[in-house]
């Protein structure tokens, strides 16, 4: 019994913070939906951020250990050679996609979830959220930098961090798009192959030019 009460606080959780974000999300939300008393949740949780923190955990730790396997992967067959950008791109975007694809259509709160919470929490439960990357951080960002040995370890980091914003908005957004006019219909493929494209495209862009400001009339 204990465990279908968490279960059913999760899942309520993970539905309210995708619908809702986690700021507006009280926790009577929460218990009302779940079906619950506050007690049950604060004596599996604590609060409200520690219930964040364990939605995260069990949405995305499946997604992170995908992540790895589709990596090691293509590190242990590239015969010593740098990894194409496209193909690390793909390792890193095709699990949370394919997660959507396993929920359906119908189910579209697991990358509003994500997409919400890369987007919508303060700084110090976003430096919890990120400690759950850590390890794909440094493994995705070292395989990037090898792909693209031209590019400055700094560049290369912002670089993953547009990728990383790319898709959350896509996350976020997507199926509100699809679902003000049919013009917009695509398969959850579809997108995240359409991504795929863009975000490789952007990692391997040249190196910008250092921007002209002008100022009072005056070029720096």
């Amino acid at each position: 019994m204990a465990t279908n009460t968490k279960e059913r606080i999760l899942g309520a959780a993970e539905q309210l913070f995708a619908d809702r974000g986690f700021p507006v999300t009280s926790m009577r939300d929460i218990t009302q939906e779940a079906g619950v008393n506050l007690a049950a949740v604060n004596y599996h949780f604590g609060s409200k951020e520690a219930l964040l923190i364990a939605v995260v955990k069990r949405t995305i730790e499946p997604v992170n250990r995908a992540r790895l396997d589709q990596l090691d992967k293509l590190e242990a067959t590239s015969g010593g050679l740098p990894v194409p950008t496209e193909h690390i791109v793909r390792a890193f975007l095709n699990p949370p996609f394919k997660k959507w694809c396993e929920c359906g259509r119908n189910d579209p709160k697991f990358l509003k979830f994500l997409g919400r919470i890369h987007a919508e929490v303060d700084q110090e439960l976003r430096a919890k959220f990120i400690e759950q990357f850590d390890t794909i951080d440094q493994r995705f960002s070292a395989a990037f930098q090898r792909s693209l040995p031209d590019l400055k370890p700094v560049e290369v980091h912002w670089r993953v961090l547009f990728l990383v914003g790319s898709m959350s908005h896509t996350m976020t957004w997507a199926e509100s798009i699809i679902a003000t006019d049919d013009q917009n219909q695509r398969d959850p493929e579809e997108i995240l192959e359409a991504l795929i494209q863009f975000a490789a495209a952007g990692m391997e862009a040249p190196v910008p030019k250092q921007a002209t400001f002008i100022t009072g009339g005056v070029v720096r």
